[in-house]
Protein backbone atom coordinates (compact mmCIF):
# COMPACT_ATOMS: atom_id res chain seq x y z
CA UNK A 1 0.00 0.00 0.00
CA UNK A 2 1.27 3.46 -0.87
CA UNK A 3 1.50 5.95 1.97
CA UNK A 4 0.03 9.45 1.83
CA UNK A 5 2.49 12.20 0.94
CA UNK A 6 1.75 14.31 4.05
CA UNK A 7 1.96 11.59 6.70
CA UNK A 8 3.18 13.29 9.87
CA UNK A 9 0.93 12.98 12.90
CA UNK A 10 -0.87 16.28 13.31
CA UNK A 11 -2.31 16.13 16.80
CA UNK A 12 -3.08 19.33 18.63
CA UNK A 13 -0.77 19.42 21.70
CA UNK A 14 -3.78 19.36 24.04
CA UNK A 15 -5.22 16.29 22.29
CA UNK A 16 -1.80 14.61 22.24
CA UNK A 17 -1.34 15.15 25.98
CA UNK A 18 -4.85 13.93 26.79
CA UNK A 19 -4.22 10.81 24.69
CA UNK A 20 -0.85 10.24 26.39
CA UNK A 21 -2.44 10.55 29.84
CA UNK A 22 -5.29 8.22 28.91
CA UNK A 23 -2.85 5.63 27.58
CA UNK A 24 -0.76 5.88 30.75
CA UNK A 25 -3.94 5.19 32.69
CA UNK A 26 -4.72 2.25 30.40
CA UNK A 27 -1.24 0.86 31.07
CA UNK A 28 -1.88 0.92 34.82
CA UNK A 29 -5.34 -0.51 34.36
CA UNK A 30 -4.00 -3.37 32.22
CA UNK A 31 -1.38 -4.16 34.85
CA UNK A 32 -4.18 -4.32 37.40
CA UNK A 33 -6.07 -6.77 35.21
CA UNK A 34 -2.98 -8.96 34.97
CA UNK A 35 -2.79 -8.97 38.77
CA UNK A 36 -6.47 -9.93 38.92
CA UNK A 37 -5.83 -12.86 36.59
CA UNK A 38 -3.00 -14.07 38.80
CA UNK A 39 -5.42 -14.55 41.68
CA UNK A 40 -7.94 -17.32 42.20
CA UNK A 41 -10.45 -15.29 44.20
CA UNK A 42 -11.41 -12.77 41.49
CA UNK A 43 -14.83 -13.05 39.88
CA UNK A 44 -14.78 -13.41 36.09
CA UNK A 45 -17.33 -10.63 35.62
CA UNK A 46 -15.08 -8.23 37.52
CA UNK A 47 -12.28 -8.98 35.04
CA UNK A 48 -14.69 -8.46 32.15
CA UNK A 49 -15.73 -5.07 33.56
CA UNK A 50 -12.13 -3.97 33.77
CA UNK A 51 -11.42 -5.19 30.24
CA UNK A 52 -14.42 -3.21 29.00
CA UNK A 53 -13.11 -0.09 30.75
CA UNK A 54 -9.73 -0.47 29.03
CA UNK A 55 -11.43 -1.04 25.67
CA UNK A 56 -13.50 2.11 26.15
CA UNK A 57 -10.42 4.18 27.01
CA UNK A 58 -8.55 2.87 23.96
CA UNK A 59 -11.57 3.64 21.77
CA UNK A 60 -11.55 7.24 23.02
CA UNK A 61 -7.88 7.64 22.12
CA UNK A 62 -8.57 6.10 18.71
CA UNK A 63 -11.47 8.47 18.15
CA UNK A 64 -9.29 11.48 18.98
CA UNK A 65 -6.54 10.38 16.59
CA UNK A 66 -9.09 9.61 13.86
CA UNK A 67 -10.77 13.01 14.29
CA UNK A 68 -7.39 14.72 14.00
CA UNK A 69 -6.54 12.67 10.91
CA UNK A 70 -9.82 13.62 9.27
CA UNK A 71 -9.26 17.32 9.98
CA UNK A 72 -5.60 17.50 9.03
CA UNK A 73 -5.18 14.93 6.26
CA UNK A 74 -8.48 13.87 4.74
CA UNK A 75 -10.06 17.28 4.22
CA UNK A 76 -7.29 18.44 1.88
CA UNK A 77 -6.31 15.11 0.28
CA UNK A 78 -7.89 15.99 -3.05
CA UNK A 79 -5.90 19.23 -3.29
CA UNK A 80 -2.68 17.34 -2.47
CA UNK A 81 -3.48 14.70 -5.05
CA UNK A 82 -3.44 11.71 -2.70
CA UNK A 83 -7.17 11.26 -2.06
CA UNK A 84 -7.18 7.66 -3.32
CA UNK A 85 -4.30 6.73 -1.02
CA UNK A 86 -6.02 8.39 1.96
CA UNK A 87 -9.27 6.55 1.24
CA UNK A 88 -7.41 3.24 0.92
CA UNK A 89 -5.61 3.86 4.24
CA UNK A 90 -8.87 4.58 6.04
CA UNK A 91 -10.65 1.59 4.54
CA UNK A 92 -7.78 -0.66 5.63
CA UNK A 93 -7.68 0.61 9.20
CA UNK A 94 -11.46 0.73 9.61
CA UNK A 95 -11.57 -3.05 9.05
CA UNK A 96 -10.24 -3.33 12.60
CA UNK A 97 -12.76 -0.98 14.29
Amino acid sequence: MTQATDCAMALDPTVREAARQRLASVRGHAEGIVRMLERDDVYCVDVLRQLKAVTGALDKVGDAVLRSHLHHHVTNAEARGDAEVIVDELMEILKYR
